[in-house]
């Protein structure tokens, strides 16, 4: 950060593109270390320098801190766009330094908007770019172990997270780059039963915030993490205070609902808690979660409008939604409308009316029927 401050206030944007970067590269470190009103006024003054004298490279470089400073911030949907925008304008020029970062932005925007196809797809670009030889991104490998779990269970994702977590180098890239890493490689370590690896994780993160104190980004998600292995409500509810991250804040409160229940239920204070993480959620636009919230507060006798997913343009099947595209991917792997209404944070009931119209809409009868059609139609 101290090298990226100087380069950026030692260079002349205006006068060449080694400029320009610099003044990017600085606002891409800001904006991982959530100092997001820093990152802001950095990145208009960039903006100012490069539009006296940018070129289309820059002008996708642009794009691509833009839309990583709006995911930071928790609007999803623009972020979505702005890089999507500056990928096309790398990839018309031949520019493959933008492929990767920009696929894991959109894999976590469309995770967080519930719209798994395009999840999927972004994560086989991931893959792709891998086997080509270009991927080397730590925030890549997680959420791909993220698309696996939201798919298939945490169990499909237990290679990839021990891979992650038993490399130092690749664990300490992630835990720098992405707030919401430590608190969650250490809940899914935990659901898998490896202790160890939630151990690792939180010494690890825990290590990192005692070097760098001045960052409250490591602080909360050290104070996350070791609360969630600790089963401490305490630290958890620290890491909601202090987390600059609006998600992983409310995130933090979700986790803390479930520890002080296992101390003794106070259904009036879960309550206004969860309905507070909701708020947070809908307005950051991670469906997927507030849809999960919405079943914990109708497990606690509250009821809330269903959530509404985001339709993407992209062409599927038959016109099916992006709803109707996950649970049939899901019964076309075999699983009940009990396990499908776990993963996707519906009913069994909602699962069934949804399988009724993949039904219609792909003219088949049976489960078997759309075992045999999702390998053509997928």
């Amino acid at each position: 950060m101290r090298y990226a401050e100087e380069a950026a206030a030692g260079s002349a944007p205006e006068s060449c593109e080694l400029g320009q970067l610099a003044q990017f590269w600085y606002v891409g470190l800001l904006i991982k270390a959530r100092d997001l009103e820093t990152s802001r006024r950095v990145f208009e003054a960039a903006e100012a320098g490069r539009r006296t004298s940018g070129s289309e490279r820059m002008t996708a470089v642009s794009h691509n801190i833009r839309g990583s400073l709006l995911f930071a911030m928790g609007n999803v949907n623009e972020a979505m766009t702005e890089i999507d925008t500056g990928l096309r304008l790398a990839e018309q020029r031949g520019d493959r330094s933008l492929r990767a970062p920009s696929y894991v932005v959109l894999a976590l925007g469309a995770l967080r908007r519930a719209d798994m196809r395009a999840c999927r797809h972004f994560v086989e670009k991931l893959a792709d770019e891998a086997l080509l030889g270009y991927f080397g991104q730590a925030p890549g490998a997680w959420v791909t172990a993220q698309a696996a779990e939201a798919r298939c269970g945490v169990e499909s994702a237990a290679s990839l997270i021990a891979g992650i977590v038993r490399n130092p180098v690749v664990l300490r890239q992630l835990l720098a780059s992405e707030p919401a890493a430590a608190a969650w490689l250490t809940r899914v370590s935990l659901k898998l039963g490896a202790d160890d690896l939630a151990n690792s994780t939180v010494a690890a993160v825990c290590a990192m915030a005692a070097e760098q104190p001045e960052f409250s980004v490591l602080r909360g998600s050290a104070e996350h993490a070791s609360g969630l292995l600790d089963r401490d409500p305490g630290k958890v509810r620290a890491a909601a205070e202090m987390h600059p991250d609006r998600w992983c804040a409310a995130s933090a409160r979700e986790d803390l609902v479930c520890l002080v229940a296992e101390r003794g239920p106070d259904r009036g204070e879960a309550i206004r808690v969860l309905e507070s993480v909701l708020g947070t959620y809908t307005a950051v636009g991670a469906t997927r979660d507030a849809a999960r919230v919405v079943n914990k507060l109708r497990e606690h006798g509250v009821r809330r409008g269903a959530i509404r997913t985001v339709e993407s343009e992209a062409t599927r099947p038959h016109g099916l939604t992006n709803t109707e595209f996950a649970v049939a991917e899901l019964v076309s792997q075999g699983h009940t409308n009990c396990e499908v209404g776990r993963q996707l944070f519906i009913s069994r009931h909602t699962v069934a009316f949804h399988l009724k119209k993949v039904f219609q809409k792909l003219n088949i009868t049976s489960r078997v029927e759309l075992a045999a059609a999702w390998k053509v139609l997928s």
